[in-house]
């Protein structure tokens, strides 16, 4: 599963299982309108559809061409895989059974379901982990670690914009966001530290230049970790004054997306890579 399928299924996967968990645990519901939960769990459902499906393409490729030898490719190709596409099915079929039931304003089972799936997309994140083959413990650690960040940066996004259509919406909701995101930012930075363990990819697998380039991916992996760091402490300022300033704030979240997205693309381009 190395390579950009590989990557772009571990990004998807985290966006999805950190949204929905930061989405549960930053106490916005029953206090924000039930459009706001449309708005974040048809996003996070087109995430856990994505990483399904991604993943389903990526082991299948990993079947196709994998070296013989390389754990990586015996592990998702194996029971283990299996056992991984199906928790992730699971998760992306929870998460659009929430939906369905949010727009029939079923809300009592809605949230019950709700969790549930955020409940099934850790387990489909453990298992995720456990395919790999080296080191699951670090594996499943970087692979939260990333949920985290990615869940924090997207939810402190979505929240900022939802203050445009309910005004009067407290700026406790950001303040916590933006607790969340600083909290993220640390994960990242310590996900980072843990892809360093992973072997480097094989410099001839690797179509750019620059990712050739020995120890380039985790150096642009901690550039961009701390221009995020930057962000979150501009944002934690912006949510604190409320006002139009939680506007201000939702601005640097569009920058933290781009550079969060970044951080991850970089910092988990040798999550699957076979020594080289």
């Amino acid at each position: 599963m190395s390579g950009s399928l590989g990557v772009m299924a571990i990004v998807l996967l985290e966006t999805a299982v950190g949204g929905s968990v930061v989405l549960w645990a930053s106490g916005v519901y029953g206090n924000v309108r039930r459009g706001f939960f449309l708005l974040a769990g048809i996003t996070l459902a087109f995430c856990a559809w994505g990483a399904w499906a991604v993943t389903g393409s990526a082991v299948e490729q990993a079947a196709a061409v994998g070296p013989a030898g390389d754990p990586t490719v015996a592990a998702v190709t194996g029971p283990a895989g299996a056992r991984m596409l199906v928790a992730l099915a699971i998760f992306a079929g929870l998460m659009i059974a929430w939906q369905v039931l949010l727009l029939i304003r079923d809300g009592a089972l809605a949230r019950g379901v709700g969790l549930l799936a955020a409940i099934a997309g850790v387990v489909a994140l453990v298992t995720f982990g456990l395919a790999r083959g080296l080191d699951p413990a670090f594996a499943i650690a970087e692979l939260a670690l990333g949920a985290l960040f990615l869940g924090s940066t997207l939810h402190g996004l979505l929240l900022g914009h939802w203050y445009l259509v309910e005004r009067r919406l407290p700026n406790t909701h950001m303040i916590r966001s933006s607790w969340f995101y600083v909290a993220g930012v640390v994960a990242s930075a310590v996900a980072l530290a843990l892809s360093a363990r992973n072997p480097a990819p094989d410099v001839t697998a690797v179509a750019s230049p620059l990712l050739a380039i020995p120890g380039f991916s985790l150096l642009l992996g901690a550039g961009l970790v701390a221009i995020c760091a930057l962000i979150a402490g501009f944002v934690w300022k912006l949510a604190q004054e409320g006002g139009r300033s939680i506007q201000a704030a939702t601005g640097m979240f569009y920058l933290a997306v781009i550079m969060a997205f970044s951080a991850e693309l970089a910092a988990k381009f040798r999550y699957f890579s076979p020594a080289s």
